[in-house]
């Protein structure tokens, strides 16, 4: 005679419901954990507390299963922000650029373009620039990862490259 399946499962071994929908439906998570008090707590415990008339004998499970949490919490408790492990630094230019250095563009809208490189940026990042009456690339930010040095170099010398 073949096993029996109940309602809960699917095949002998292979249950209806997965594990956490299983954990959820029970509710355990739900339910506080009582602790025992030592006697001399609990006797003193039964006294104090008054005694209800009538009510349901699982009223204590009820609760604790609809207990929720307030939304409200103190605003003084705020934890500082963790400090950074890492520094900052803007990485290395490569040798082949420097100012003035007709790069070629790898990526983005002016992929193709030759453009000239006016200083690298705090963040790493390469501005460089057509000139835009030239053919048509405003200043733009770059990563070198996007650039390919040529040996063509410009002259800079009356140019200010600030901010």
């Amino acid at each position: 005679m073949a096993k029996s399946v109940s309602k809960n499962q699917l095949a002998p071994g292979i249950s209806r419901l997965s594990r956490s929908k299983a954990f959820a439906k029970r509710a355990a998570y739900k339910i506080a954990k009582v602790v025992p008090k030592p006697k001399a707590e609990a006797a003193a415990a039964k006294k104090a507390a008054p005694k209800r008339k009538g009510g349901k004998p699982h009223s204590d499970l009820v609760a604790a299963l609809t207990y929720r949490k307030s939304d409200m919490y103190p605003a003084n408790v705020l934890t500082a922000p963790k400090a950074g492990r890492k520094a900052l630094r803007s990485p290395k230019l490569r040798q082949s650029i420097t100012p003035g250095t007709v790069l070629i563009l790898l990526a983005g809208r002016f992929r193709g373009k030759r453009v000239v490189f006016l200083k690298q940026l705090k963040s790493g990042l390469l501005l460089v620039t057509g000139p835009f009456k030239i053919n048509g690339v405003p200043l733009r930010r770059v990563n070198q990862a996007y650039a390919i040095a040529t040996s063509t170099k410009v002259d800079l010398a009356g140019l200010a490259v600030d901010a």
